[in-house]
């Protein structure tokens, strides 16, 4: 196993939630919209699992690097979303027991197109496919990075702003990973930097919107992004990504928030001439 894996295992760990106060968290609760975005952080974190069974079909998910890097990645957004999950129920509003299941059973259509062709392009580009998988995460992790900070800067409780800064800092970890391996997988072959292109700009969507209906995606954003905050954002995590090989330009973030907010437009005007 390299140096970085077992330095990557050595600092893993569960965030710790025994030092905080939870009666002050309780006195002090939480906002609407801080419950829905716990809500929302908390199903997709709980959500793990889910993609850590498409990312164990590829070959390379043995490999001893890639399968400790799996394993702890799995292990630690479990306990973010166990604590998010404590958070709500100590501040009053508790997530249903089968909350896991329910929110599995919400899956939507490019979700199912991942779990359905992922499965079957992972073995017909298996030298390729895994820097798709690895571009993915890198946007992903860093979006959510992005909104556990964001939270932390807009909460006035002390104990959210604990839970997001400790849970931070392993999305960091988690991006810098995925970000690297992309990197190297997407390097030097033309093959691979086309077929994570086209993957990408065909199927990606934001974090959680393979479970969350578009609304919600777009309260979510909303919430923690709100005007200049959200187009540095957008500006940001497309350049970052337009920096790995194979991806210069590539505007996913701007292209989905753009159409998004142009069908929402379009249906006020609709609704307003009905």
């Amino acid at each position: 196993m390299s140096t970085d894996s077992e330095r990557y295992i050595s600092i893993s760990a569960k965030i710790e939630t025994n030092d905080l106060d939870w009666a002050e968290a309780r006195r002090l609760g939480l906002t609407p919209d801080e419950r829905f975005v716990l809500t929302y952080f908390s199903d997709i974190e709980s959500q793990t699992i889910r993609y850590l069974r498409t990312l164990l079909q590829m070959k390379i998910a043995f490999q001893p690097a890639i399968s400790a890097f799996l394993t702890t990645w799995s292990y630690e957004e479990f306990f973010h979303g166990h604590a998010l999950a404590r958070l709500m129920r100590e501040c009053g509003h508790p997530l249903e027991e089968n909350r896991v299941e329910h929110v599995g059973g919400r899956t939507r259509f490019n979700e199912v197109l991942e779990a359905t062709f992922g499965p079957v392009l992972s073995r017909l580009f298996s030298n390729q496919f895994p820097a798709v998988y690895m571009s993915f995460g890198a946007i992903q992790e860093m979006t959510t990075l992005r909104g556990y900070e964001r939270l932390s800067e807009s909460t006035g409780n002390p104990v959210l702003k604990a839970l997001c800064d400790r849970i931070a800092r392993q999305e960091r970890r988690h991006f810098a990973w995925y970000y690297n391996h992309a990197r190297q997988y997407l390097a030097g072959s033309r093959l691979t930097q086309f077929l994570a292109r086209k993957v990408l700009e065909f199927n990606w969507v934001p974090v959680g919107a393979g479970v969350k209906s578009k609304a919600e995606v777009l309260r979510l954003f909303s919430i923690l992004f709100p005007a200049e905050h959200g187009r540095r954002l957008l500006r940001e995590v497309d350049a970052r990504m337009a920096m790995l090989p194979g991806l210069e330009g590539i505007r996913l973030m701007q292209s989905y928030f753009k159409a998004e907010g142009q069908n929402n437009c379009e249906m006020r005007i609709a609704k307003c001439e009905s």
